[in-house]
């Protein structure tokens, strides 16, 4: 029995190095988003929120376009939290013009779907996704989980403004 378990420790102890040491490593994001006050319905082209996300001390230009409520039991807004569903993509780089809502970005480098909600009663968001599709230097991240967090800052009149957060792939 002793030399079973000796052999089995061996056998773990030449084997583990030859796992990548980064394959279980999160990524981390820190996301810095606007929301789009000229946004109005569900749309694959014009950005619900749209700004940048730092990975590693590089900046990305991120998106989200809403696709639904995520509300599972209909969608008139009632009570304190705001359930939703979007598509996320992180680019080379963004730029959008709120103006014009013209959008235009680098290559895609990561994107994939979510579906979330905002607690009204904190300003807090929660959401959870997983990437569809991812490029170099990230493609090892293809079909992962994803979790993003934070906090909605408002203008004055009530409409959401910025949204800080983080970003995190299994």
């Amino acid at each position: 029995m002793k030399k079973l378990m000796l052999l089995a420790m061996v056998f773990m102890l030449v084997l583990l190095p030859a796992i990548p040491a980064n394959a279980e490593k999160p990524l981390y994001g820190v996301m810095d988003l606007e929301f789009n006050l000229g946004w109005s319905v569900p749309s694959s082209s014009i950005p619900e929120w749209v700004g940048t996300i730092t990975i590693d001390d590089d900046p990305y230009g991120m998106a989200f376009f809403n696709s639904d409520s995520g509300k599972p039991f209909g969608d008139p807004f009632t009570g304190s939290v705001l359930f939703f569903g979007e598509i996320w993509v992180i680019y080379e780089w963004v730029d959008f013009d709120f103006d014009t809502q013209e959008l235009s970005h680098g290559d895609v480098l990561l994107w994939g779907y979510d579906e979330g909600l905002v607690t009204l009663t904190n300003s807090t968001y929660r959401m959870n996704g997983r990437v569809e599709e991812a490029s170099p230097p990230f493609e090892d991240r293809e079909g992962r989980n994803v979790h993003m967090s934070g906090i909605i800052e408002w203008y004055t009149f009530g409409a959401p403004h910025f949204a800080p957060g983080t970003l995190r792939i299994n």
